[in-house]
């Protein structure tokens, strides 16, 4: 007696992380792989019933086998929330706000510990999951979070042991070189891996290739903070080092973000707004944007207040402080434009997208991509920051109170529903995994129905062949 073909299931979507949802397809016979289809299975019986495909991941392991760096951008989220209450500019409020920003430090602290077990055991007990994931396209763009998130936690560490007379600057330099280090290497290597292994088209492209470079502009950011503190203490040797090195980083990121989103740009204008379900990423390039201006500009003060003390070994520099200031003002000025018409970009690109609406066209569900909407908003508001403090202009305090406020009020929103989705299983989609080999997934999760099971998919996948 033949077997009966299995039936057509549907399509389904998994969430990718910054609104990157992967099309997970499950063909019929009439319809044969194809070369391009790296990512797909010709097995829809076995994608169906393991457990590592499900719609829900049940139990800590099935957590941690499908656990991706699209989560550290909950740390960068909760982090980013932390630096911009310590730099409100109403210094009545200063004492209230500051101590729920150390809450948040404390919070984001205990988020990056958790979620970096749950990636080291991913990886240290599966590293053919590792290898799976370098290989996908959009998965292996996000190890640029873990950096970002993680230099969150330095700065929050050395300001608020500033604020409260902790000592705590010494261990925040050994883990700001550990965290410059994790962004070299995504910075470095992710690109060389989009060239070499990935397949990429211009109509496909997100603002998500922003992700492995960004990490560096920040280390800037962080640096400029460090080099504040090392000059309190008259360190000004180590302090110099620094600012080379924040500099180095900063020339690096926000260079090659610029090239990035010229082709971001590009693509909007041959192939339109991205689709709803990666739209959210639309607000990503304001983050280069605000945290390249922000990291200049507090370098610059940088350089005014360091090199005067140097003038006795390098008199060459003592006059270097003031030009490089006005520069980055200027540059500043400029970016902060430049990142108010993406947040507008971004906030009209969202709104068309939602109120467009097409025959069959399912709703958008909350992913892990919703927290594009904290840290580059976040990053601008920094921008702004610095810009109040330069010109003591009431426009950009109040600028950058409504915007600090507008962050925490979306850190809400999304925070929620992370916190619901992850106890629920909900959030925890890996599509890099459907790259795996049947043999090793069913080691990893055995699916249910044994070996009739796998013959069911041997005839699936000789029945597609054929067609």
């Amino acid at each position: 007696m033949q077997p009966q073909d299995p039936p057509t299931p549907p399509q389904t979507h998994a969430s990718d992380g910054h609104g990157e949802q992967t099309l997970v397809h499950t063909r019929s016979e009439s319809q044969p792989p194809t070369a391009n289809d790296k990512h797909t299975s010709t097995a829809p019986t076995r994608r169906l019933t393991n457990p590592l495909f499900a719609d829900k991941a049940r139990g800590i392991r099935l957590r941690a086998l499908r656990f991706t760096a699209s989560w550290f951008s909950v740390t960068m989220g909760t982090g980013i929330v932390n630096t911009l209450l310590f730099l409100l500019p109403w210094r009545s409020s200063h004492s209230a706000f500051r101590a729920i920003g150390s809450a948040f430090l404390l919070l984001d602290m205990l988020l990056f510990a958790a979620f970096s077990a749950l990636t080291i055991a991913r990886y240290a007990l599966y590293p053919r999951i590792f290898l799976a994931m370098l290989r996908h396209e959009t998965h292996s763009l996000f190890l640029g979070c873990i950096p970002m998130g993680f230099v969150t936690i330095v700065s929050g560490i050395a300001a608020t042991g500033h604020e409260y007379g902790l000592n705590t600057l010494d261990a925040a330099l050994v883990l700001y070189w550990i965290s410059v280090a994790m962004s070299i290497l995504t910075a470095f290597g992710v690109p060389f891996i989009m060239f070499t292994q990935h397949q990429h088209a211009a109509e496909t492209m997100t603002a998500a290739w922003l992700l492995p470079i960004v990490p560096l502009i920040t280390e800037a950011a962080v640096g400029s903070t460090l080099c504040k503190l090392l000059l309190l203490e008259g360190r000004t040797t180590y302090c110099l080092t620094l600012l080379i090195a924040s500099y180095l980083c900063g020339g690096i990121g926000m260079l090659l973000a610029a090239a990035v989103i010229v082709l971001y740009l590009q693509r909007l204008i041959l192939h339109h707004l991205p689709p709803r379900e990666v739209v959210v990423s639309s607000w990503l390039p304001v983050g280069p944007i605000g945290q390249g201006g922000y990291a200049m500009i507090e370098l610059g003060h940088v350089a005014v207040d360091l090199f005067p003390r140097l003038a006795a070994d390098k008199p060459h520099l003592a006059q270097l402080g003031y030009p490089m200031l006005g520069a980055a003002v200027m540059l500043g000025l400029l970016l902060w434009g430049l990142g108010i018409w993406f947040a507008f970009l971004a906030i009209v690109s969202i709104a068309a997208q939602f109120r467009e609406t097409k025959t069959g066209a399912g709703t958008t569900v909350f992913n892990m991509g919703w927290w594009a909407f904290t840290f580059p908003l976040g990053s601008l508001t920094l921008l702004t920051f610095s810009l109040a403090t330069v010109f003591d202009a009431m426009f950009f305090k109040v600028c950058a109170t409504i915007m600090t406020f507008s962050v925490f009020s979306l850190w809400i929103v999304v925070f929620v529903p992370t916190t619901l989705g992850f106890f629920r299983g909900t959030l925890f989609a890996a599509p890099c995994l459907q790259s795996l080999p049947p043999n090793y997934v069913d080691k990893l999760a055995p699916a249910a129905g044994g070996e009739q099971l796998r013959k069911e998919e041997a005839r699936a996948e000789y029945d597609a062949q054929c067609s």
